[in-house]
């Protein structure tokens, strides 16, 4: 009887034990398709949500993911993340680990010291992630409740057998009184003496042996018996105690609301976190069904009943819904909610359904600042390229008759306010810029940042008639210019900056390729560039052409240089007797197929590409050489003017390097002025000031050329060290036109000579002016009037034979 007892247990055992396995691997498998589908859209919190579900099975003891190294990625006990597994989880062995991961395959098996089933899942299809994500799961679950049932069923079974053995021995004993009865019943006495054992204030007491000899090995496997299951009772006890304790840590961590509901009584749970996140206490909150549609946002309700039905119907895989849900205060919260069917009837139709929800507020406004940021320039906080982009799209797939204006503005000179005034200051100035366009155009408008100084007005709703449309968007350039032209105060400091501003109109939503519109403007706004900047054009075919051109332009000028195809010419300065006094070094760009480049033409392009400061390093040493030659052979000549760019003078070792250079050359510091526009000068006063002092002791002379046409403020006349300031040819053309004309040219002179300054008219052509210009006690004389530029040998030829011009004046 006891060996069929110990065959049917270990029968019954083996059985069950093989139903535990079917249902691991199942949900094993199904947990393997969610890890994987989590981890290819880099969703952990998946993982982590299916986890804490899986773990309100109090049989599950340990539910992980790990790493290749053991290292612990998930957990139903958080805080065993990071952790090495065989150092936190007793049952864990990684040779089986290693094992299920080279085979690719399921492992399963039974602990029998721990009395739990054992299961590694590798984790397929995401290769690419097995480093950072994990590469198994491992499953441990508590089959002793199992076993224990099994053991008792099957005890019940022997005990009714042996009652009725018992009985018939009972009548046997009768005759064996003498043999059998009196053993038995010390044996029963002394049973009755170990049921009364009970260990104080525990519900489940150990059996202990009695002392008493018992003759039969039956009755003493059944005692032996009573006290194993006595002890795994006890055990299994404490090891639930332990597992909800685990759980209600899991919950409270993770600080998810729970909700169960039962689909037959219609009842649903609600846990205290689920109606603290509402702000409800736990007894505010009826439990049913209906509480959580109530609450549901008008515009999430269909929704989140859609994606709950079709799962509860299998159309889909999991139940998942982000949606808001109304707080006591009244405002919205966004939830995630999660849930699964943990239990159907005999007839494999669902009746329970567990799930949680998340507070993710922070997260999807989190998203909508993430998304703002990438739509949104973050320095002006305009709409960016992408934005831009989309608007034309939008009026691309409108498909109606449209028509609209695109202005792209870039500003004059930024680059060299940026890098004179810093960084600060350009970002400020690009602030007043955006807000003044912002205030200017209407709603019907989009005002785009495209780049560092460039942005981009998408005006809509402009008249149906093409040639009204386009008068509009001619108004609309002029004022952007005039919007822009507008003084600019940063930190008390004035100063006026230009745009060049290309149109490009927008006729018919067939012809919107937006990257072709901008480039469109963008060709526009260069030619307005290169033919001196601060204004505007509407983009028309031609202009390809010419934009082509200046391309050409600009790659052949990298390569001048080498092939020797720059050269200079001198123009010779003359004093009010005719005496030449210095001369203007002038470049000119011989090239091979193209012929003579006028400056106005390649010095913009050179400006513009940062070629100027190849150029103007090139100057120099040429210049120097000529002022050697000339001192070399005894001709008489104070200086050589040298142009020098705004780009080239605000580097801040421009001063030193400029001295180290003619030292090394050779030549006189007072050999050499130097020519700067007024936007050299819209720099850091002190820097300025600094930079020209070194230059003014070291001997060189300093003039400011192109006088009155710049942006600077006069008062930097009064601080600056200058030497002279060259009176552009533009006022110089205009003597005599009109009284304002002369007016200007004499008021010119005469705040130069009251701040000690020396004046060069440029561009003196007709004895009329030259006479004018002498009546007004001009210094220094330019122009063709004297002589055209000349090269080197010319112009000691001019000096040489002609040391005075032989001109009248008015004396």
């Amino acid at each position: 009887m006891s060996a069929e007892f110990f065959y049917e247990s270990s029968k019954s055992q083996t059985e069950a034990l093989s139903q535990v396995q079917t249902r691991i691997e199942q949900h094993l498998i199904r947990m393997q398709y969610i890890v994987e589908s989590a981890l290819v859209v880099q969703d952990t919190r998946r993982i982590e949500q299916e986890i804490s579900l899986a773990a309100t099975d109090l049989d599950v003891m340990v539910f992980t993911v790990l790493y290749q190294d053991s290292e612990i990625r998930f957990a139903n006990h958080l805080v065993w993340r990071g952790s090495q597994a065989n150092y936190v989880i007793d049952g864990y062995e990684p040779s089986v680990h290693s094992k299920a991961t080279q085979a690719d395959t399921l492992a399963i098996q039974f602990n029998p010291a721990r009395l739990s089933t054992q299961a590694y899942q590798p984790i397929k299809n995401v290769t690419s992630l097995e480093k950072d994500q994990g590469n198994i799961i491992y499953l441990e679950y508590d089959v002793s409740p199992l076993l224990a049932e099994v053991k008792k069923a099957t005890f019940q079974r022997a005990v009714r057998s042996w009652s009725m053995s018992l009985l018939g021995l009972i009548i046997f004993l009768i005759f064996l009184h003498f043999y059998l009865m009196r053993p038995l019943r010390l044996m029963a006495q002394q049973a009755n003496k170990a049921n009364d054992v009970v260990k104080n204030n525990d519900p489940f007491p150990k059996w202990k042996s009695s002392p008493a000899y018992v003759a039969f090995s039956e009755l003493e496997a059944i005692r032996n018996h009573l006290i194993n299951f006595s002890d795994k009772l006890y055990h299994s006890e404490r090891k639930l105690k332990d597992s909800q304790q685990r759980w209600l840590f899991a919950i409270e961590v993770s600080r998810n609301g729970i909700w169960d509901w039962n689909f037959a009584t219609g009842e649903v749970f609600l846990s205290d976190r689920w109606k603290e996140m509402l702000g409800y206490s736990e007894d505010e909150l009826a439990s049913e069904l209906s509480t959580w549609v109530d609450l549901l946002h008008p515009e999430d309700k269909q929704d989140a009943l859609l994606a709950l039905n079709q799962y509860l119907n299998n159309e889909l895989d999991e139940f998942e819904s982000v949606h808001r849900l109304q707080h006591k205060l009244g405002h919205y919260i966004w939830v995630l909610d999660r849930g699964m069917i943990v239990e159907w009837d005999d007839k494999g139709k669902a009746t329970r359904m567990i799930g949680t929800h998340a507070d993710v507020s922070s997260d999807v406004r989190n998203k909508q600042v993430i998304l703002h940021q990438a739509k949104h320039d973050l320095l002006t906080d305009l709409p960016n390229r992408s934005s831009l982009l989309d608007a034309l799209y939008s009026l691309k797939e409108s498909k109606q008759e449209i028509s609209a204006g695109l202005f792209l503005i870039d500003l004059d000179y930024f680059k060299m306010i940026n890098d004179a005034l810093g960084h600060h200051y350009g970002d400020r100035l690009l602030i007043q810029v955006a807000a003044r366009l912002s205030s200017f155009f209407s709603n019907n408008s989009l005002i785009v940042r495209l780049a560092a100084d460039e942005f981009v007005v998408l005006a809509k709703n402009l008249p149906e008639d093409q040639s009204s449309a386009k008068r509009k968007i001619h108004a609309l350039a002029s004022q952007v210019r005039q919007v822009i032209g507008r003084n600019f105060n940063i930190n008390n400091h004035k100063f006026s900056v230009s745009a060049s501003v290309g149109v490009c109109f927008i006729d018919s939503p067939i012809n919107i390729d937006p990257e072709q519109l901008l480039k469109q403007a963008d060709v526009a706004m260069h030619q307005v560039k290169e033919r001196g900047r601060d204004g505007y054009l509407l983009y028309s075919a031609e202009m390809e052409e010419v934009a082509q051109h200046s391309l050409f332009i600009q790659s052949e000028l990298r390569g001048a240089i080498a092939a020797n195809q720059l050269s200079l010419v001198y123009q010779p300065i003359v004093d009010s007797r005719g005496q030449v006094v210095c001369a203007e070094a002038l470049l000119r760009w011989n090239h091979p197929q193209m012929g003579n480049v006028s400056p106005s033409t390649f010095i913009p392009l050179a400006e513009g590409s940062g070629l100027i400061e190849d150029l103007g390093e090139w100057v120099l040493l040429e210049a120097c050489d000529f002022i050697n030659k000339l001192h070399g052979n005894g001709v008489p000549l104070d200086a050589v003017a040298i142009n020098v760019s705004a780009r080239q003078f605000n580097q801040g070792a421009f001063a030193e390097d400029l001295l180290r250079v003619i030292e090394r050359l050779g030549v006189k510091s007072n050999a050499i002025e130097l020519e700067l526009t007024e936007y050299a000068l819209l720099s850091n006063l002190d820097v300025v000031k600094q930079a020209m002092e070194k230059l003014r002791s070291a001997g060189i002379s300093i003039a400011i050329d192109d006088f009155g046409t710049g942006y600077s403020s006069l008062s930097y006349l009064q601080s600056i060290p200058l030497a002279r300031l060259k009176l552009d040819a533009i006022f110089v053309s205009k003597i005599g036109v009109n009284e304002s004309s002369n007016a200007i040219v004499k008021a010119i002179i005469d705040m130069a000579h009251g701040l000690n300054l020396k004046v060069v008219a440029e561009g003196v052509e007709t004895q009329a002016q030259y006479d004018f210009l002498l009546q007004q006690r001009c210094d220094l004389f330019q122009g063709y009037l004297f002589s055209r530029p000349l090269k080197e040998a010319d112009f000691v030829n001019y000096i040489e034979s002609v040391p005075v011009k032989g001109l009248k004046s008015v004396s």
